[in-house]
């Protein structure tokens, strides 16, 4: 099971913010505004204690399955759910959704998880059949709960200048909450605040900065703070905060409820300020009844991720995931939701890599297979395309990630550490929090993190050696240091090709297309540039030199067959490669018999590549010259040199071999390089 105080924090955070407020102070009307101020413990005794009293009414069941969902027993969630459900024959489907998360938590057998689901599914008016998602194991992926975790809640990761921030609800001797004692009882665990740690690079390791040292001191108040955004430049931070009057105190809403906003602050001063001009340029995104959190940046700081329950026009879920794009002067944008990623489930703590890949948490159903626990961490690549609709949303590739990031209860706040180890360039750090069973957990939420290999994508260009125009459909082989092909993949139109290598590896790229020599070129992963160009040099349209033919024979004698074997290699190896062949005779003797001679020249040779191997469809065509065309006149022979005339009478007798892709035009008549 999850641990309680774990959802109650991420309860108070982001997931369970837009409940309805009660009016007057009757038992069950003060039992209803417990439950809107999130203490659930509060109301579970007033609801329990009107039903032990005869009050069977299906609302208090559902409202007890709600306070024992959110702070994580899902076995009594289930059995006030299933109560709820007999007495209310078209209950709202919110409670079939988590009624159904809850049989999840508490292992019951897949067959009531998945009616369970398949009933919410059919009732939301979906048709497709739901799915068990298979965790998948990454043996290779060893995590590491950190030193710096508490007995308490601890979550979330931005690293900048080698310092780790992240969020506790440890207590804080130097700065206890007590203006805040009603909501501390209620959660029985102190306010977020913001920490740090120091990482040692030298040494992998972190080191707790004490609050007391730490400039972000200044920040953290008598409310929550949690989730930090820093920007490149290191002058401004987004986080995740409740509010507090000029004393102090926390400001409480309307509905008597402590929303959370997202607060900008600047480093002045060697401090972390938030001046009246931070408020006044987010109050747009602000609201008094909706919590605002998880403030992300893209990796340009041109745009910036946030999580809501507001009932903006696009909302889908419980929480969802938007967007506003930061403008050259500061201000902001309009408010949108990311596409194609939120559900009518939770959606949250959003982040974007250096890749420009959104890393975000959800119990959605994705692709009708269901999550492995309650939150999973999910990916989506290039996340701009999407937002610019490149991708269409139905479109969006949506990819969970492996264990043992993934686990079957809770895991959030994925984050990577964008360090360059110059010593280890193939490796990264991945940070991410989870409430998970751990032999080393300390905590109702921690911090792990993971060694991951960092993915490397070669890429290039493949060009024609003739004329270094881009060739289109070049097969590029990736090769390893065994001779062993691991990927193949095609250039496109403009020649351009790219392929996911493992860093720090030894690999051969060979490119090869019909009608060019391939290209061979070695490269090390790790060392090498990261763009390999490729290029192909065209076969001749006469691929191979002539084979000739004794005086008056049509036969191809021992030698000619060995001058064959360019030729056979070539069709034998690249079964798409077609030939012409083209037979001629010298002009001693009739112009019918030399005509029928170069036929069955023509003809025999192709007899003799097919009997050798080579496809019939490779050969398409075959001609006899005769006299013709000969390469030396007669006219050139008998003023030629007596021991000449010979050897030029024998040159004019030949099969040519010319390459189908090449012009018709390709006579070698008194060619220009006939002496070759």
């Amino acid at each position: 099971m999850m641990n309680s105080a774990k959802t109650k924090i991420l309860s108070i955070l982001l997931l369970f913010l837009c409940i309805p407020i009660f009016g007057q102070q009757t038992r069950l009307e003060l039992a209803d505004k417990y439950f809107s101020q999130f203490a659930y413990n509060s109301a579970i005794r007033l609801y329990e204690g009107a039903e032990k009293r005869g009050n069977k009414d299906w609302k208090i069941y559902a409202k007890l399955g709600d306070c024992y969902y959110n702070t994580s027993r899902p076995e009594e969630a289930v059995s006030n759910y299933e109560r709820a459900i007999e007495r209310k024959k078209k209950i709202n489907t919110s409670y079939l959704l988590k009624y159904a998360l809850s049989l999840r938590s508490c292992g019951a057998s897949q067959d009531m998880i998945i009616d369970a689901f398949q009933e919410y599914y059919d009732k939301i008016g979906k048709k497709e059949k739901l799915r068990v998602r298979t965790l998948i194991d990454d043996p290779e992926l060893k995590i590491e709960n950190l030193e710096i975790n508490s007995e308490f809640s601890d979550f979330g990761s931005f690293i900048y200048d080698d310092v780790l921030y992240f969020s506790s609800s440890r207590e804080n001797p130097t700065k206890k909450k007590r203006i805040n004692r009603k909501l501390y009882k209620w959660n029985e665990q102190p306010f977020l605040d913001i920490y740090s740690a120091k990482i040692d690079r030298t040494v992998d390791s972190l080191r707790l900065i004490a609050p007391i040292d730490s400039t972000l001191i200044d920040i953290n108040t008598v409310a929550h703070e949690s989730a930090v955004a820093i920007t490149e430049d290191g002058t401004t931070m987004y986080f995740s905060g409740g509010a507090v009057d000029g004393s102090g105190k926390l400001i409480y809403n309307k509905s008597n409820t402590s929303i959370l906003n997202i607060h900008r602050a600047r480093f002045i001063n060697n401090r972390w300020t938030i001046v009246e001009e931070d408020k006044a340029d987010l109050e747009f995104l602000n609201y008094d009844l909706y919590s605002m959190g998880s403030p992300s940046l893209s990796p340009d700081n041109k745009r910036l991720f946030f999580v809501t329950c507001a009932p903006f026009p696009e909302a889908k879920g419980q929480t969802d995931i938007y967007y506003i794009d930061i403008k050259e002067d500061g201000s902001y944008g309009d408010i949108n939701a990311v596409p194609g990623i939120n559900t009518s489930y939770r959606e949250g703590f959003p982040y974007v890599s250096s890749e420009g890949d959104l890393y975000f948490s959800s119990d959605g159903i994705y692709d009708d297979q269901l999550s492995v626990g309650l939150l999973d961490i999910y990916k989506v690549e290039d996340i701009d395309r999407v937002i610019s609709k490149e991708i269409e949303a139905e479109n969006v590739k949506i990819e969970h990630l492996e264990s043992p990031i993934n686990s079957d209860k809770d895991d959030f706040s994925y984050y990577i550490d964008e360090y360059a180890d110059e010593s280890n360039p193939c490796e990264y750090y991945a940070y991410f929090s989870s409430n998970r069973d751990f032999p080393t957990a300390r905590g109702d939420d921690d911090i792990y993190r993971v060694r991951i290999k960092k993915p490397k994508t070669i890429n290039g260009k493949v060009t024609d050696s003739s004329n270094q125009k881009p060739l289109r459909e070049v097969f590029v082989h990736l090769i390893d240091s065994a001779g062993v092909i691991l990927k193949t993949v095609q250039t496109d139109s403009e020649g351009n090709y790219n392929l996911d290598v493992e860093c720090d590896q030894f690999y051969r790229l060979r490119a090869s297309k019909t009608y060019f020599n391939d290209d061979l070129k070695e490269f090390n992963s790790g060392i090498d540039s990261d763009n390999i160009n490729l290029e192909l040099a065209p076969y001749p349209c006469e691929i191979t030199s002539p084979i000739g033919f004794d005086f008056g024979s049509d036969l191809i004698n021992v030698k000619e067959k060995f001058n064959l074997l360019k030729i056979l290699k070539l069709l034998l190896s690249d079964p798409e490669v077609k030939i012409k062949i083209e037979s001629h005779t010298d002009s001693r003797g009739s112009d019918e018999n030399n005509q029928d001679l170069s036929e069955r020249r023509a003809e025999n040779t192709k007899q003799y590549l097919i009997d050798s191997g080579v496809l019939e469809s490779q050969i398409l065509s075959v001609t006899g010259f005769g006299e013709s065309c000969p390469l030396y006149s007669d006219e050139e022979i008998n003023n030629s040199p007596q021991k000449e005339r010979e050897t030029k009478h024998a040159q004019n007798r030949r099969t040519r071999f010319i390459l189908s892709i090449c012009d018709d035009d390709q006579n070698d008549c008194n060619g220009p390089d006939r002496d070759n």
